[in-house]
């Protein structure tokens, strides 16, 4: 069974989402978090590649975890990161935010650009994401992941004064890969 979505509950602890989240909270007005351009209130770390400043321990940890989870390896062809830095973004969405419909590019050929993504802190209401004309809520802690290269996604409109805090793992995968992650989360469910 091939699903456009893979969502595993309670990927990281409580303890490692509220250090992300701090982390967020922390630094968002610093200049490495940029304005996201993609229509809403958000600012983000995705375009601050070359930018002097380190993601928290927590954030590789949790990327060696998906890692290992999904069997991603590089190869001499392919780096599997996005050029991201760390193929890591931190994104902190206020009130109003909003992320207008897009497909996402593909970085590497014959690989397709996969999100994983952990929302720390879900916004008092919205903030949903509608993927291929779904509507999901994601929930705290959460790994969701889908292919960003081939899905057309959204974020429906933050309400709230609570912040939308998330974070994005980006890797590029081939067809193989995505039908073993594919393979082994469903046996699992």
């Amino acid at each position: 069974m091939n699903k456009d979505v893979i969502r595993i509950n309670n990927f990281i602890s409580k303890e490692d989402s509220k250090i992300l989240s701090n982390w967020i909270l922390n630094n968002c007005d610093k200049s490495f978090f940029k304005n996201a351009n993609m229509g809403g209130n958000r600012k983000t770390t995705r375009y601050s590649t070359d930018e002097n400043f380190s993601y928290p321990k927590e954030a590789l940890d949790i990327r060696k975890k998906i890692i290992d989870e999904f069997n991603l390896q590089e190869n001499e062809k392919n780096n599997i990161y996005p050029p991201f830095k760390n193929g890591i973004v931190a994104s902190f969405a206020l009130n109003n935010d909003t992320c207008y419909e897009h497909v996402d590019p593909v970085w590497a050929e014959n690989y397709d650009t996969l999100h994983c993504n952990i929302i720390t802190q879900a916004p008092e209401q919205g903030g949903e994401l509608v993927i291929n004309k779904k509507k999901y809520i994601m929930k705290e802690n959460e790994l969701f992941c889908y292919q960003v290269s081939k899905s057309s996604h959204e974020v429906l409109q933050v309400k709230g004064e609570k912040p939308r805090l998330m974070w994005v793992f980006g890797f590029c995968v081939n067809k193989e890969q995505w039908n073993y992650i594919n393979g082994k989360v469903n046996k699992n469910i």
